[in-house]
């Protein structure tokens, strides 16, 4: 099975582009619930984070604020925390700051995780421990090893955007009055081929009649 741990190991060493943005940081942002973000200078780690859990079918936070993992997941003590759960730290001065990241190794004074925004690219580094928040983690996969499905239609085949041209409706007693002519025209012959026929015993009488 697949987890959000093991596609982020396999992003280590994703930086911020110099000139331009990065598509696959800008992928984090899309990825994680955030497309409206398309470069690489916004703060990334949160969505960092989400990504990997998203594709890996693990419900994410959606949002980019490190912090909102704090009520995310299952609380996990220190001494049990295992890699791949998300540590939160707080970061500067303002109580909404804070890093996000994968959880890899405690080393006492310090922990090292596994994050995106980590000096501008995706590596393992030691945090102070001391700026601990808490430890998550995540919850089970809906999808194990995918990314949630994204709903599309269903393929039908193609059509023109013309509808088919449909057969002109025969009109109303059209057959009746095709047969009753024919039937006419039978009779009409008949009429003449007897007329004929008489006029010709006339001729033959009357020649006879003179001679």
């Amino acid at each position: 099975m697949t987890t959000a741990y093991d596609l982020a190991k396999a992003e280590v060493g994703t930086v911020e582009w110099a000139k331009g943005d990065n598509p696959k940081v800008v992928a984090y942002f899309k990825d994680s619930g955030n497309p409206g973000v398309t470069n690489d200078e916004t703060a990334w780690c949160a969505a960092f984070v989400g990504a990997m859990l998203r594709r890996a079918g693990v419900k994410s936070t959606g949002a980019l604020n490190a912090r909102s993992y704090l009520d995310w997941g299952t609380p996990v003590d220190r001494k049990n925390a295992l890699p791949g759960d998300v540590v939160i730290f707080k970061r500067g001065s303002s109580s909404w700051q804070g890093h996000v990241a994968f959880f890899v190794k405690d080393r006492g004074a310090l922990i090292d995780v596994l994050g995106g925004n980590q000096s501008n690219a995706v590596n393992v580094k030691g945090y102070q421990a001391a700026a601990l928040l808490d430890i998550r983690r995540p919850p089970k996969a809906t999808a194990p090893g995918k990314a949630p499905p994204i709903k599309t239609a269903s393929k039908r085949p193609a059509q023109s955007g013309k509808p088919a041209a449909q057969p002109s409706p025969a009109k109303p007693g059209s057959g009746a009055v095709a047969a009753l002519l024919g039937g006419a025209l039978v009779l009409i012959g008949a009429k003449i081929d007897a007329i004929t026929a008489w006029a010709s015993e006339w001729a033959h009488w009357a020649a006879s009649f003179f001679n």
